[in-house]
């Protein structure tokens, strides 16, 4: 596990682990997909993000091969999580 970028207010019980571009990792439980990755991603693969409040679309993600905003959705355990960088086609 990578340390995080910024020092976390949560006990180490309040984080789930998911996959991020085929990558383990843990995020905050309870956050947006957006927060969780911004603090714990490196900035490479964290998605691209504007208004953090879903109205541009910027941080659309794909989750368990289904599109969302990232901004506005809460990952749960086990979750795959990929950003637009890694989609094909």
């Amino acid at each position: 596990m990578t340390e995080p970028r910024f020092r976390p207010l949560l006990e180490p019980a309040d984080w789930i682990g998911v996959r991020l571009n085929g990558e383990p990792l843990e995020v905050p439980r309870g956050m947006s997909v957006l927060a969780g990755l911004l603090i714990r991603a490196d900035d490479a693969s964290s998605p691209g993000w504007f208004c953090a409040i879903g109205q541009c679309q910027r941080c659309r993600v794909r989750i368990n091969g289904r599109e969302a905003v990232a901004c506005q959705t809460s990952p749960a355990e086990g979750d795959v999580i990929e950003t637009r960088d890694s989609w094909s086609g």
